[in-house]
C-alpha cells in the first residue's frame, strides 16, 4: 500500500508542501492504474504529468534548498537526478502495461517513502537547527553588547 500525505512530512514551506501533496496525488493515480480500464496512451500521458512536475518541483526545492545554505544540496541534487533518469528509463523501456505498473508502483512507493518522508526532511531539519543556532548566536552578541 503506497502511504498517503500527513501533516508529519511537512518541510513548513508552503509552495513545497503543496507540491508535495500534488506529488502524493500523481504517485496514488500511477500506483493504482487499472488495467482493463487504461489505454497505453493514457498511462503514458499520465507518466509524462508525473514526470513533468517532478522535474518543476525538483527545481523548486533545489532553489529553496539554495536558497537556505543547505550543505547537502549536491547530493541532493544527484539524487533528483536518479529519480527521473529512473522514470525516463520506466517510460522508453516498458513493454506492455504490467511492466510499466509493476515498474512505476516500485518507483513511486521508493521515490515517496525514501525522497519525500526520509531526504526532503533532512534540510528541514537542517534549516531548524541553522535557525535555533543563528538565534542563539544573536542572543548571545546582544547579551555581550547589553554588558557593555
Amino acid at each position: 500500500m503506497l502511504p498517503t500525505w500527513k501533516d508529519a512530512y511537512s518541510v513548513n514551506h508552503t509552495k513545497l508542501d503543496s507540491q508535495h501533496k500534488e506529488l502524493f496525488r500523481l504517485a496514488a493515480k500511477v500506483y493504482n492504474l487499472d488495467s482493463s480500464a487504461a489505454t497505453k496512451v493514457k498511462i503514458k500521458e499520465l507518466l509524462l504529468q508525473f514526470y513533468a512536475y517532478m522535474k518543476e518541483h525538483f527545481s523548486e526545492e533545489e532553489g529553496y534548498m539554495q536558497d537556505i545554505g543547505y550543505p547537502d544540496l549536491d547530493k541532493h541534487k544527484a539524487q533528483h537526478a536518479q529519480i527521473i533518469h529512473s522514470l525516463n528509463k520506466t517510460i522508453k523501456e516498458a513493454q506492455n502495461l504490467k511492466q510499466i505498473r509493476q515498474s512505476m508502483r516500485i518507483m513511486v512507493r521508493k521515490w515517496l517513502v525514501e525522497h519525500i518522508i526520509k531526504h526532503d526532511l533532512e534540510y528541514e531539519k537542517w534549516r531548524k537547527s541553522n535557525r535555533i543556532q543563528k538565534i542563539k548566536e544573536k542572543s548571545a552578541a546582544e547579551d555581550e553588547f547589553s554588558e557593555l
